[in-house]
Order: structure tokens, then sequence, then C-alpha cells
């Protein structure tokens, strides 16, 4: 099997996009999310399933999830919102490309790396038996989402599901699946694997798998700044209980994540499973459902580093006796950690500001009781909001919420001298914002600010940074406020910034 799943992954572009976003022209910025309600992203009588929510690089909202046509036929659809109240569909997998038009598409997931100009995309087709990965230059356009790949897995993967998805920046990141492979004597019927790229899509890139784990479910991958992270559940035949598994390892070093390093978390009286991880920087964090109490109830643990696992830290997110909280989802960026879960058909939101060490207290976000889908894949959340399967109109719908916090995002401009606009784009106040103005190169004078801002309401915007700069050459502005950071690359002229 080993020689089957380390392999460097062939790739086979299916078409490529004639027209490129182009980072230096205006963007269309979010418009403030002032619906604090629940909105239908698509409402369409067939099912839908498996919804995945990013941020643009454009500052709209992005969302995909699978519809089931038939007993074969099936596609993902993505919409597309610049205020979280109005969706449009911009583009669907029912297309002649890669033959998607005859085969059943599912398990979309879609992230936008941390400081990238794209977003990348991924799902499955057991019709078609191929895995599709997607790099949509333009999420505005359709022509946008013509740049696609397919990996033929006919033969030795097959009955692939709970997808997943995960960036470091625009260069490394992976995408995880649960699958049967049958390859080289080995018969794993629930392998969990990942698919890793180095250097973007035209890049390195590889899958692999371990077959020291011959069953697993609801594996989640992510990205450290060195490190390409496998989680997973597991029955452990020791103790009869469901067990953690976290892998972990370099693939330019290592392609095969058999020899990777390995941790087991688990307790012999306790089930420990459903994790969901997030990684920013060095920091990663796992929360997952543990019934270690004494009620035996499923509640909410934690897990985190801040050193790329050298050093693990533990924490229990708030909850409720005798009521299983269930199904976490989370994204993390800087030390913040945002959650969201399913408790009694109820769907809710908590936040760490802290890498996972303390939570807030959960708020709920549907506003029909009962009607969340409690099942892997039925909810997602990023900086964009929250997603969820919702059954209130008799079948399952996909509805959006956006967050119950506050949404920091940063526009960098240049010209005369540089400047940032730091705007609240969530639901709630924002307090003590510190932020950094960072200029690499040669810059004489205005090379680094700092200040807090007091109190940034929901809409609200201000303008920070050095204002006048004065150097030469290259460089790169970074700014971070809050636990948010955003870089941008430019050329100093004296007192002007140019190329942003």
């Amino acid at each position: 099997m080993r020689e089957k799943i380390s392999i460097l992954l062939v790739c086979v572009l299916v078409i490529s996009t004639a027209s490129a976003f182009n980072p230096n022209k205006s963007l269309e910025k979010l418009a403030t999310v002032t619906y604090q309600g629940n909105v239908p992203v698509s409402t369409d009588p067939a099912d839908e399933k498996h919804p995945s929510i990013t941020l643009a690089p454009d500052g709209s909202i992005l969302v995909a999830f699978d519809r089931k046509e038939g007993a074969i036929e099936g596609h993902v659809h993505f919409m597309r919102s610049t205020d979280g109240n109005n969706w449009v569909e911009i583009w669907n997998t029912d297309t002649p490309v890669g033959d998607m038009e005859n085969g059943m598409q599912e398990w979309p997931v879609i992230c936008t790396p941390p400081g990238g100009n794209s977003i990348y995309g991924s799902w499955n087709d057991e019709v078609l038996c191929s895995i599709f990965y997607i790099n949509i230059t333009n999420p505005a356009d359709p022509s946008g989402y013509e740049e696609i790949y397919a990996y033929d897995a006919t033969d030795w993967d097959y009955d692939r599901h709970t997808f997943d998805i995960a960036a470091y920046d625009s260069s490394r990141f992976g995408v995880g699946h649960v699958g049967h492979i049958i390859y080289a004597g080995y018969d794993l019927p629930s392998s969990c694997q990942i698919t890793w790229f180095v250097g973007g899509f035209a890049g390195q890139s590889g899958i692999t798998g371990d077959e020291d784990y011959p069953i697993g479910y609801n594996n989640e991958v992510a990205v450290t700044a060195n490190l390409f992270w496998l989680v997973w559940d597991f029955p452990n035949a020791t103790t009869g209980k469901e067990t953690l598994l976290i892998k972990w390892g370099d693939p330019i070093e290592e392609s095969d994540c058999h020899y990777w390093p390995d941790r087991e978390i688990g307790n012999p009286n306790a089930d420990y499973k459903d994790p969901a991880v997030g990684a920013s920087g060095e920091a990663i964090c796992i929360v997952y459902m543990s019934n270690d109490n004494v009620f035996g109830d499923f509640d909410l643990k934690c897990m985190y580093s801040t050193d790329e696992g050298e050093t693990w830290h533990h924490s229990s997110l708030p909850s409720e006796s005798n009521v299983d909280e269930m199904n976490p989802e989370i994204y993390m960026s800087g030390s913040t950690v945002l959650c969201a879960f399913v408790r009694n058909g109820n769907l809710y939101f908590t936040k760490s500001d802290d890498y996972g060490a303390t939570w807030e207290e959960p708020t709920k976000v549907n506003d029909v009781d009962g009607t969340v889908v409690d099942e892997t894949g039925s909810v997602d959340i990023s900086p964009a909001g929250i997603v969820w399967v919702d059954t209130r109109n008799g079948n399952q719908d996909i509805y959006y919420a956006p967050l119950p916090a506050p949404l920091i995002t940063i526009e960098i401009q240049g010209g005369f001298g540089v400047k940032a606009i730091i705007a609240n784009e969530g639901t709630e106040k924002a307090e003590n914002v510190a932020w950094t103005v960072d200029l690499s190169g040669l810059v004489f004078v205005g090379k680094h600010a700092e200040g807090t801002i007091d109190e940034l309401s929901p809409g609200e915007s201000v303008e920070i940074g050095p204002g006048f700069v004065f150097g030469f050459g290259p460089t790169t502005i970074t700014v971070t406020a809050g636990s948010v950071t955003k870089e941008a690359s430019g050329f100093i002229l004296g007192p002007l910034v140019l190329g942003l």
C-alpha cells in the first residue's frame, strides 16, 4: 500500500482559467452583516448536505454544499453573498468539465489560505472514481471556477467521505478524507488519508495514509508552520473505546505518513471521538467529544499546543449536565479559536482568545428550536460566519448566520505613505484591539507603528498606521489587529508606497 499512496500525486489538469483575479484592483468590500437571525442559503426541495464556508479574498462570503439529484447524480453548488442576507448561485459542478455532469459530486470543502488571493477546494465523486480539486481565482465570476484538477482513484480507493481542508498559506495546504483502500494485499475499510501540496498546485504533492490503523473515522487535517497534521478517532481494540490518533510530519522529508510520529489520546473508561482541528502559525487546537464524566454524556474537551506539539495543554468547554454536546467544528486564527457545535438539535457558538485555554459561555445560533442536523459534516465555521444543515422546512436545507462576535478585517492601502483600515464586520462590539504595522526592507521613516483601538462597534472602521514613510526598495507590510494578521508586498520610492 505504501508504494501506492506515498507516490507523488499526479494531478490531471482538466481545464485552466483564462482570466485571473487581479489583487491590485479595488476589492469589493464586505458589507456589514446586520441581520442577526438565520438566513437560508438555499431551500431547494432536494436535500442539501455538507456545507463549507470561507471568507473570500474580495470580502464576500462563499458557501459550497452538495445536492443529490438522483440515485447516481448529484452536484456541488457554490453560493456567494456580499452581505450575508442575499445569496446568489455563482457556479455548480453540473458541467462537462471532467465529465462531472454524469457523476455525483459530494463532500465539498473550501478554504481561503491566509494571505492568498485564491480559494482552494476539493470534493468527491464516487461514480467517476475521482477526487476533484479546484483553485478559485475569482469568486464573483463563473470563469474563476475553471481551474479544476482530477485525481483518479479507480480500483484502489472508494467509499470516500468526511472531507476536510486546511492551509498554512497559498503554498502549503492539505485535503483529508476517509476511504476504503484495497491495494498490494491491504484491505483497509476506513482509511484516513491526506493529500498534501507544497508549492501550490504547481509544486510537489502526494497522497498518503497509514495501514497501521485500518479503521478510522472523522478524519481532519491541519497545517502549521512546518508540519502537516492528521487527527481522527478509531475503535481501540484494547480498551473497547473510541480513541483519538494524532499524526504529524513533513511530507518533503518523508512522504509516507506511515513513518510519521503519532500519539494516541484515550481513556480506558471513556470515548474520545469526532475531533475538530484548527491551526495558525505554530499553534494547533483540537476540540473533541468525551463522555469522561460522572453522567456519561458527551462534553467537549480541548487540547492545544503553541509550539507545534512539543507541549500540550488541556481544557474543557462549557457544557450542560446530562446533555450531549456534539459535532464540534472550529476555525483558528492567531490565538483566537471559533467553535460551533450541536446540543439538543440546536446550534451553539463559543470562542477562545487564548488558543483554547478558556472559553466563552456558548450562544445559541439557530432561531427555530430543534432543527439542526447532528451528524458529521452538517456544520462549518469560518470568519465569514456559520453554516449548517437545517430541517425547519421539512427537508434538509443550508442556513447561514453571522458570528455572534466581533469580526476584525484589515485592508492595507499605499500611495503617499501607508495606512490600514481596521473594520469590525461582526455583530458584536470589539474592545481594546491592539494593532501594529511593520514594514520590511530599507525604510528610514515609518518602519513601525503601534497602538490600541479602545472600541469598534459593528460596521465601524478606523484608519491606522505610520502614515508618512520614507525609504527605497521592495517591502512587505505586515498589519496585525487583535489576533488577525494581513500582509501585502509593494515597493517604496521615497514617500510613495506602490504596487499594493
